[in-house]
Order: structure tokens, then C-alpha cells, then sequence
């Protein structure tokens, strides 16, 4: 007897439900953006929500780049500009599961050289760190590139950015406490105080953005503001608390966004789709029993198309940083021993969701990326 089966379409993506078919949620971006020199990956993990990837197959189709084990890759050549299809088709042991297309679009080499640029970075712990911040100053120091600089009054090396551990959406509104910056515990981000909050003719601290500017940046608005906000937000939930978490979070980018959108110069507005997590041994050593690596990953799946949705309402510049970070390879590892009593050691993952120096890197290729596509616009 043969399996009924039902085709149904999300968008450029199709799900095969039926007999061959399981819990898959294949999220695939509207375009990939490339540039070249600059290695361009989709890891097969990032973009779907399942228990074990490795239960799958991966076929990709693409006139360019190679389909390896775990992932895509592509490091384009200045000839390799243009416009590709990519595809991709997930099949288990009894057949295709799920496939999605979507663009391959590699810039040109030269993509706003002789022009100007400057980014205003905003974000949580993953921006404070600095290194995806950094990555973009490197990159945008490449021949072909605009003159290029970064805003903020934060960053220990070349990048400037607004970022503090643990802030979410609606804390650039209400931190008041503590020194603005200098002086306080990197450890205790709840002691800043947001920079964008003055005081006010009665005293009191008012959020005033061109304040801000006035005093950072000599009154000039930043041609393009970033953020990596929102994983704090959805973070601790659970199945029963996403929804709602996640309603909360985006009413507090709207209005976070909104006061960006009042300055008298409209900077473009570029906000990222947050990175999957390390596996359970970050997630264990972190957070002890307090939280799994499935949980995250539901939760940000969930997060992710709400903020591409939203996004897309907002006509906003979604940056889908997720598919481009090494999961496995590029978050910290800790040489330890096997177990009490065992003299050898295993390599285990140090941290749940802050990536090593390599992974911040693959951060910044993306958001590079993406910089590229809005200077090939203008």
C-alpha cells in the first residue's frame, strides 16, 4: 500500500509531510550574500530545527560553491559576480523530508569604493566581545572598499560599538544605574547606564538620541545602525513562554527602532537573525542544569521567523548572520579529564552561546557582506 503524501508550501520552502516525513523546519534566508575573498558557508544545522542533523542527508544544488558534509561553502572570485540559483533537498532514510531555494548573490569587489560609510553596532554580550565589530573594521580596510568608520563609546581594538552583556531590547530605555561606561566591572553590565540616556531640565534622565550623536559623533548621524539585540529576551523561555516573550520583545524593538526613525537623518536599519548555540557541553558547563541546547534552539527558531517577519513589516534590513558560524568548531573547547578516576582527556565546547574568536569572525563576514549589498545598491 502507498503512503499518502501531502506537499505543503511555506513561502520557497517545501515540506513533504507523510510516511518519509518528520518534525523538520527547514528556515532558509531570501538571499545569500557573498564577496570575494571572503568564505561564505550555509552549515546544514543552522537551518533546521531537529534533534540530530545527522540523521540527514543534505543535497544542494548551486552552479557554485561545493557541498560538503556540514555545510556549504563558497569563497567567491571577482569574476563569480552575478546572480545563482541555490537549492537544497533533506532526505532521510525513506525519502526527501523538506526542500528550499533561495538567491546566491555575489557582489562586486569594489562595491562602494570612493564613497563614505559609517555604522552605529548595537547589541548584546555577542557585540561587547568585540570581535565581529572588529572583523567589519578589517574587512572594510580592504582595497575596493568605502572609507569606512564605526560609532560608539565602547570597543578596546579597532571596532566601536554600543554592546553590554545581558541588555535586552527595552534596557537602552530604562538602564539608569552606575557609571555610563568608565570605571565599572565588565562582569556587571546592570551597572551601566544606557548612552543614551541624559539628564533632563528637572534632572531626571531622558533618552535622547541626537544628544548622543552630538556628543559621540561631532552631530552626524551614522549612515547605517545594526542590532544584535533580542537574545536575552527569548533566551530563559520555555514552549509555554516563547509566544510571549517573543510578542514583548519585537514591541520594544519597535520602539527602540522608532526613535531611530525621529532623527532628522534616517540612518538604514540592519537587525540580526540570532546564532544557534554550542551543543549540550557549552550549554552545561554555563548553565549547569538550567538550560538544555534543544530548548535554545527552539526557542530561536521560533525568535528568528518572528523577527523576519516583523522585520519585513518594519521594512528593515534582516541580516541572517545563523547560517554562517561553525557550531561545532568555532565556540571555545576546554582540554578535561574523561571522568574521575580516567587519565586521558577529551576536548569538550566551554560555552553555550558565545562563539570563539573564529566564530565572531564569521559574524563580521556576514554583516561585511551585507554592508556590500547596501553600498552595491546606492
Amino acid at each position: 500500500m502507498t503512503a499518502r503524501r501531502v506537499l505543503i508550501f511555506l513561502g520557497s520552502l517545501l515540506i513533504l509531510a507523510g510516511s518519509a516525513a518528520e518534525n523538520i523546519r527547514l528556515f532558509l534566508p531570501e538571499k545569500i550574500y557573498a564577496v570575494p575573498g571572503v568564505e561564505m558557508n550555509v552549515y546544514f544545522n543552522n537551518i533546521v530545527t531537529v534533534i540530530n542533523p545527522a540523521n540527514y542527508v543534505f543535497d544542494v544544488d548551486c552552479p557554485k560553491g561545493r557541498n560538503d558534509l556540514k555545510r556549504w561553502r563558497f569563497t567567491p572570485a571577482p569574476e563569480d559576480a552575478g546572480t545563482y540559483k541555490w537549492s537544497i533537498r533533506i532526505y532521510n532514510m525513506e525519502g526527501e523530508v523538506a526542500r528550499g531555494e533561495t538567491q546566491l548573490i555575489v557582489l562586486p569587489a569594489d562595491a562602494g569604493k570612493g564613497k563614505n560609510l559609517s555604522l552605529l553596532m548595537i547589541g548584546a554580550s555577542q557585540t561587547q566581545n568585540g570581535y565581529y565589530p572588529d572583523r567589519v573594521v578589517e574587512l572594510m580596510s580592504r582595497p575596493g572598499n568605502p572609507a569606512f568608520r564605526t560609532v560608539g563609546t565602547r570597543g578596546a581594538r579597532q571596532g566601536k560599538h554600543e554592546g553590554y552583556g545581558g541588555w535586552r531590547w527595552g534596557c537602552f530605555f530604562t538602564r539608569k544605574g552606575g557609571k555610563m561606561m568608565d570605571g565599572q566591572d565588565p562582569r556587571r553590565p546592570v551597572g551601566y547606564r544606557s548612552p543614551f540616556l541624559f539628564p533632563g531640565k528637572n534632572g531626571a534622565l531622558e533618552f535622547d538620541l541626537q544628544r548622543y550623536f552630538d556628543k559621540y559623533n561631532g552631530g552626524n548621524i551614522p549612515d547605517v545602525v545594526s542590532f544584535q539585540l533580542g537574545i536575552n529576551d527569548f533566551f530563559l523561555a520555555d514552549d509555554s513562554s516563547i509566544a510571549r516573550m517573543t510578542e514583548e520583545s519585537l514591541k520594544n524593538m519597535e520602539k527602540l527602532i522608532g526613535e531611530f526613525r525621529k532623527l532628522k537623518k534616517v540612518p538604514r536599519i540592519m537587525i540580526f537573525q540570532h546564532i544557534p548555540g554550542a551543543g549540550q557541553d557549552g550549554f552545561g558547563r554555563n548553565y549547569r542544569c538550567g538550560r538544555t541546547s534543544w530548548q535554545y534552539r527552539k526557542n530561536l527558531d521560533h525568535y528568528n521567523r518572528a523577527l523576519l517577519k516583523k522585520g519585513k513589516e518594519m521594512k528593515l534590513t534582516v541580516v541572517p548572520v545563523y547560517i554562517n558560524i561553525d557550531t561545532e568548531k568555532n565556540y571555545p573547547t576546554v582540554e578535561e579529564p574523561v571522568n574521575i578516576g580516567n587519565s586521558r582527556t577529551v576536548i569538550r565546547q566551554d560555552n553555550g552561546v558565545h562563539p570563539a574568536p573564529a566564530g565572531y569572525y564569521q559574524m563580521g563576514d556576514t554583516l561585511y557582506c551585507w554592508l556590500k549589498a547596501l553600498l552595491a545598491e546606492k
